[in-house]
């Protein structure tokens, strides 16, 4: 969350402290005045990128820098409207937590910690990579073009960073004037816009990890009970009370996330489609398919590595069920078969606005759809693909 507010999202207070007592929201306070400035900044570019379409044509590529501006936006309101429900949410979690930090409850081999922050950091590391491939392939591509028509054409063109500037964000300077400050502020804005889009899928997959380690200690103290002779009634009673709890607390957490999961999973789709028509063209330089090619590699993984940890809150709830089948007849008992009862009926997964929960059957729905979409995508941009590459120099 502090890297999060770095990048103007998670407009939160106290989120330093030990105690989520401290987590507040407020509408008059510096996290939430920086992201208000960053929407407006951002909200800039969006209107400059939008009027640039109008006046060019719309195609299957140009439109892309709407959708991902448009995208961000969202997601900065909506993680907005997370950030005044987290701190009920997370003192609610907080408390219902305790009791699977002690016994009879054990901590598995990985803690919640490693699990959380691993992922985290794997994902800012590709995503790294992923941007700085980005920025590689529009510089080599710059300095290629003004070193080609220099020689061909005389133009006067040279390589500098404002001429860099202007060139891969000339949709930009129509509306506003050029000057080295505003070149900045363009660089400063896409950076940040590329973090935020990152981290959708990010949080998404923490808050999941979260989730399903609780799941899975559930798991583990019902597999434990498994080859003992007598267990009292009263401990099935506790750990399905035990169960609810935490299927309330992942209803809650639905209720609060399944916005930004479902944009999340709109933003996925778009862009895995839009980086295989990318390949699927003629490119001009070879770092130009360099990138394309980690990038829809690296958003095919992560949006994979999204829904799979996602379902893993699916797999962890219903995980014990085949042992609660096999308990004995002198330990069965009315808990049982309710417990049974409810594992096996209830869906517990994370949803998109309930109109689609995360388990791992979605992911193999989702990629049936970007198949039929890129036949779409590939049959609007036709007419683009049969001129070929456009003339360097125009």
């Amino acid at each position: 969350m502090l890297l999060g507010q770095c990048f103007a999202i998670m407009p939160l207070t106290g989120i330093r402290r030990a105690s989520p007592r401290h987590v507040h929201f407020r509408f008059k306070s510096v996290p939430m005045i920086v992201t208000l400035i960053f929407m407006m900044a951002s909200s800039v570019l969006t209107l400059c990128m939008l009027k640039y379409l109008l006046n060019i044509g719309v195609t299957a590529k140009n439109f892309v820098g709407q959708v991902f501006f448009t995208c961000v936006q969202c997601a900065c309101i909506l993680f907005i409207d997370l950030a005044r429900h987290w701190p009920s949410l997370i003192r609610y979690w907080t408390h219902l937590e305790l009791v699977f930090t002690k016994p009879p409850y054990e901590v598995l081999k990985r803690n919640l910690s490693q699990r959380v922050r691993q992922p985290a950091l794997i994902i800012i590391a590709l995503s790294l990579v992923e941007h700085s491939l980005y920025l590689s392939s529009a510089i080599v591509s710059y300095k290629q073009r003004v070193k080609f028509c220099t020689q061909n054409y005389n133009s006067t063109m040279g390589v500098s960073f404002d001429n860099y500037v202007k060139v891969n964000y000339d949709y930009v300077f129509p509306m506003l004037p050029y000057t080295r400050l505003i070149g900045v502020y363009v660089l400063l804005v896409n950076g940040t816009c590329t973090f935020i889009w990152n981290y959708m899928d990010l949080f998404i997959m923490m808050i999941s990890k979260g989730l399903a380690y609780r799941f899975e200690q559930i798991s583990k103290r019902i597999r434990r009970l498994e080859h003992e002779d007598r267990v009292p009634e009263t401990t099935f009673m506790e750990i399905r009370e035990h169960y609810v709890r935490m299927c309330e607390l992942l209803e809650r957490v639905d209720n609060v996330l399944s916005g930004i999961i479902l944009l999340s999973c709109a933003n996925n789709l778009y862009f895995v489609c839009c980086q295989l028509l990318n390949i699927f063209n003629k490119l001009r330089w070879p770092i130009n398919y360099v990138y394309f090619w980690y990038s829809m590699l690296y958003l095919v993984g992560r949006t994979a590595c999204v829904f799979l940890t996602a379902a893993t809150i699916n797999d962890e709830s219903k995980s014990a069920l085949s042992v609660l089948r096999r308990v004995s007849s002198k330990n069965w008992c009315v808990e049982v078969e309710r417990l049974i009862f409810q594992m096996s009926t209830q869906t517990v997964a994370l949803s998109g606005k309930k109109f689609y929960f995360l388990t791992r059957r979605l992911l193999f729905g989702m990629a049936g759809t970007i198949v039929t979409y890129e036949l779409v995508l590939l049959q609007f941009d036709e007419p683009n693909r049969r001129k070929g590459l456009l003339p360097l120099c125009a």
